[in-house]
C-alpha cells in the first residue's frame, strides 16, 4: 500500500496536507561540528524551530521534507520531539547533498555500499532510531563528477528496490541527470529535480522538458531574494513566479512542486553567512500566494499544488 515515512511513523499519503517540500530543519555544511566556535544548544534549538513550526502550522502548512542528508546536522531524535510538539509532519533524506561533501569516511566505498545504506536507512530506519527515511538525497557540484553519477546510479537502484523517491539538487544538468537515472530503470515519476527556481538555474524551457518527461519540477527557493541571498541562489521572487506561471500554462500543474529551500536552525560555519536566519518556511507560506497571484495564479491552485502534488511525489510505492 502506498505510504509516506515521517519521523512519527508512516502516514497514508492523504494524511500528508499542504507540504512544503524541500527545507531544512537543521542544516550545517560538510564540517559545521569542526567550527570551533559552533554551539549547539539544545533548548534553545528546540525552542527556535518548534516556534518556526507551530507558526507554519497556524497558517496552514501541515508537513515539510527536510532535505539535510548524512553530514549536514541531520538529527532525528530532534525531529520527532520537533514534530510532536508542534503538530508539523517531518520526512527526512537517507543521502548525500552532493559528492563534494562527502567525508572522508565515505570516499573509499563502492556503490554497493550506498545502495545498501539508503535501502536500510528507508526499510529499516536511520542508526538506532527506527525511523525510517521517506527520500533518497543526492546531488552535484557544479559538475557531475564521477562520484556523483555512482551516488545517483545507487540512489536508483535503492528506490526501485523500496519504491521510494529521488530528490536530485541538480536543475542546471537536470537533463543529463535524469538520463543517468532513467539509465537505471527508475521510472520519472519517482524524481524531484531540485532548485529549479535558483537565480542561476532558471530555465522555464528546461524545466518543460523535465516535465514533460514526467519528472517533478521544483521551484524550492521562494523567499530566497536579491536583497539578502548569495547570487548563484538569488533572484527576485517577482521573477520565479513569472516562471511558474508560465511552466502551468503549459500544462504542467501536475507536475510542480513549491517550497523555499529556508534552514528553520543553521549550524557551525554557517551561521555566519550573510543569508542564515533571513527567511523561513514560514515566510514561504506568508508571501508566496501573494506573489503568485499578481500573475495570475489563485491562491487556491497555490494550495492545491502545496496539497495535491506532495503526496503523490513523495508516496512510497
Amino acid at each position: 500500500m502506498a505510504h509516506i515515512n515521517t519521523v512519527l511513523g508512516s502516514i497514508h499519503p492523504d494524511e500528508l496536507g499542504p507540504c512544503g517540500t524541500h527545507e531544512h530543519v537543521v542544516w550545517g555544511p560538510p564540517g559545521w561540528d569542526l567550527d570551533p566556535e559552533w554551539w549547539f544548544h539544545y533548548p534553545r534549538v528546540f525552542a527556535k524551530c518548534v516556534a518556526d513550526l507551530s507558526e507554519y502550522r497556524e497558517l496552514g502548512g501541515r508537513s515539510i521534507v527536510c532535505c539535510s542528508g548524512i553530514g549536514l546536522g541531520r538529527d532525528i531524535e530532534l525531529y520527532r520531539m520537533l514534530s510532536r510538539y508542534s503538530g508539523v509532519q517531518i520526512v527526512v533524506p537517507t543521502g548525500f547533498w552532493a559528492s563534494a561533501g562527502l567525508s572522508n569516511y565515505f570516499l573509499d566505498k563502492d556503490i554497493d555500499y550506498f545502495v545498501e545504506l539508503f535501502v536500510r536507512e528507508l526499510t529499516e530506519g536511520i542508526g538506532k532510531t527506527g525511523v525510517r527515511a521517506g527520500h533518497i538525497k543526492v546531488g552535484i557540484g557544479e559538475e557531475i563528477s564521477p562520484r556523483d553519477k555512482m551516488l545517483h546510479r545507487a540512489a536508483a537502484r535503492a528506490a526501485l528496490r523500496t519504491g521510494a523517491p529521488v530528490t536530485s539538487h541538480c536543475a542546471w544538468k537536470a537533463l543529463e541527470v535524469l538520463d543517468i537515472l532513467m539509465e537505471e530503470g527508475l521510472d520519472p515519476s519517482r524524481i524531484i529535480v531540485s532548485h529549479c527556481s535558483h537565480g542561476e538555474a532558471i530555465d522555464p524551457e528546461r524545466d518543460k522538458k523535465v516535465a514533460a518527461i514526467g519528472a517533478w519540477i521544483s521551484y524550492d527557493s521562494f523567499t530566497v531574494t536579491n536583497t539578502w541571498a548569495v547570487t548563484h541562489y538569488a533572484h527576485p521572487d517577482e521573477r520565479r513566479a513569472d516562471v511558474v506561471k508560465e511552466v502551468l500554462d503549459a500544462g504542467f500543474r501536475d507536475r510542480v512542486l513549491l517550497s523555499s529551500d529556508n534552514n528553520l536552525f543553521s549550524l557551525g560555519w554557517s551561521r555566519s553567512a550573510p543569508y542564515v536566519g533571513k527567511a523561513s518556511p514560514t515566510d514561504f507560506l506568508r508571501t508566496t500566494p501573494g506573489k503568485l497571484r499578481r500573475v495570475g495564479i489563485p491562491e487556491a491552485t497555490f494550495w492545491s499544488i502545496l496539497t495535491e502534488n506532495p503526496k503523490r511525489a513523495l508516496a512510497i510505492l
